[in-house]
């Protein structure tokens, strides 16, 4: 009601405005400029084609006819009468309507054409918005979840419903609203209809792969717009399901490639690195046993042999079973406030003896403070590190250890001399079993220290990167937050 009145007064402020115009113009020809015949035509034409672009053709036809009535009046002979006593005028009167009818025709096509592309683009703007929050979703499940939700958001939507044939479960936007029941729902998606169809004032909105491969239905409230525009909301549906599932299948997929290279791999170290120091420690215990007259120094030698190569098996085993901890995300971390300085410190001095005469120069810059961590962890980071430089250097060569900070993070560099690492190998260092083709060779190793270096690190909200010249030597730079995460 409170609608059709304002529409009445819009109506009538608008011929008031017409009337008032129009009389204007007589006043203006008549008592101020006067003009001839032709001039207060055109004149009167001018303010007709105004107003039959602006509005509407009822307007401009009463417009015309005030014209014609006032032309005639006013200027015509006989001056002061309604007579038409040249038939020409006649002809006046009647370019008055046509040229308001045509006028007002092309200029509600072009308002109808204008309004009509702006609702295009309204729509094509939000099913583009409803595509970038759909088509970003990679989880099957939790898309399905989100969609009745998002459709009905971004929309404008009282409530939406999403079934899904393969979980044979209705997802609801507003779990108070359900719309249509779950029965009603599974009996629309089996007949597997292409069309939009509309119960009660809701959209069912079919979601099809092809023509036949049903997913579901979308059942939505009415939201105001073309079938044309829940056919493409039903296509994004169905285009962003049927992507999840593609993507959870190649995850599968990649998973199951991946266990199988990681066993592959593990099999290989197994075969390539257990295998010698067993063959040792056999070799080593056959000879003891089958010559108990060797001498004494001989027989000693054979001893550390079984020694050293039990205890090489044994750091080999421990990090095998680090690693899958690590991978398991088993392992628990316990970050405590630490003392940079005095960690990095301790574990030069303790690896003395296994870096074999290489000299560690440690620098630790006065601004570095305690970083929470966990002190076992980082300390296997440490003497990972220090190993691999001293196995892959020169005897006697420096190596340097360093720790500095920058505004919201602690750098830790180890820094050799040694041969450097090949610009190809670089980025699969830290992969799991990977070993450089030059090196292999000569050190013996698993491949798993850096690995494991860097699911530490990882596990700390830090990171490592590698810098290397080959025959200049490599620096290894991991990072630790300041703050707890």
């Amino acid at each position: 009601m409170e609608k059709h009145t304002a529409r009445v007064w819009q109506a009538l402020t608008r011929y008031l405005i017409l009337t008032a115009a129009s009389c204007l113009l007589v006043a203006i020809f008549k008592k101020l400029i006067p003009v001839n015949q032709t001039t207060v035509a055109l004149s009167f034409l001018v303010l007709i084609l105004i107003t039959a672009s602006r509005w509407r053709l009822a307007y401009s036809v009463y417009l015309s006819l005030l014209c014609t009535l006032l032309y005639n009046l006013f200027f015509l002979p006989p001056v002061g009468t309604l007579t038409i006593a040249d038939p020409q005028n006649w002809i006046t009167l009647t370019a008055f309507l046509c040229t308001s009818a045509l006028v007002s025709h092309l200029a509600a096509k072009e308002h109808h054409q204008s309004e009509m592309s702006e609702v295009r683009r309204r729509d094509i703007e939000l099913l583009y918005k409803f595509s970038q929050q759909i088509l970003l979703q990679g989880d099957l499940p939790g898309l399905i979840r989100s969609i009745p939700s998002v459709a009905a958001s971004i929309f404008g939507l009282r409530a939406a419903a999403l079934y899904v044939r393969g979980e044979d479960t209705v997802f609801y936007s507003d779990p108070h609203n359900e719309l249509i029941p779950l029965v009603d729902l599974k009996l629309v998606a089996e007949k597997s209809e292409a069309a939009v169809s509309q119960t009660n004032g809701i959209h069912l909105i079919p979601l099809l792969l092809g023509m036949y491969h049903s997913l579901g239905i979308l059942a939505v409230t009415d939201g105001g717009f073309s079938s044309e525009m829940y056919e493409a909301i039903g296509s994004l549906v169905s285009i962003a399901m049927e992507r999840a599932t593609a993507l959870e299948r190649t995850s599968r997929l990649e998973a199951s490639r991946e266990s199988e290279r990681l066993r592959s791999a593990l099999l290989d170290s197994v075969t390539h690195d257990l295998r010698t120091p067993l063959t040792g420690i056999r070799a080593a215990a056959t000879t003891l046993l089958s010559q108990t007259d060797l001498p004494e120094p001989e027989r000693l030698e054979l001893v550390a042999v079984v020694d050293e190569e039990s205890m090489r098996l044994d750091r080999l085993i421990g990090q095998a079973m680090e690693m899958a901890q690590l991978d398991a995300e088993t392992h628990k971390i316990n970050p405590k406030m630490q003392d940079v300085k005095d960690l990095v410190e301790m574990a030069a001095e303790e690896m003395a003896p296994v870096l074999r005469g290489h000299p560690v120069k440690v620098h630790v810059s006065e601004n570095v403070p305690a970083v929470p961590m966990d002190r076992e962890l980082i300390y296997r980071v440490l003497r990972h590190l220090l190993e691999n430089a001293a196995k892959y250097s020169a005897p006697g060569s420096p190596i340097i250890l360093q720790a500095e900070r920058d505004p919201s993070r602690l750098l830790v560099s180890v820094i050799d001399k040694g041969h450097g690492i090949d610009p190809e190998e670089q980025p699969f260092v830290f992969d799991k079993f990977f070993r450089g083709r030059k090196h292999q060779p000569l050190v013996n190793g698993t491949g798993m220290g850096l690995a494991i270096v860097k699911a530490i690190l990882e596990a700390h909200g830090g990171g490592i990167e590698l810098t290397s010249t080959p025959g200049e030597g490599s620096r290894f730079r991991f990072w630790l937050p300041l703050h707890p995460a």
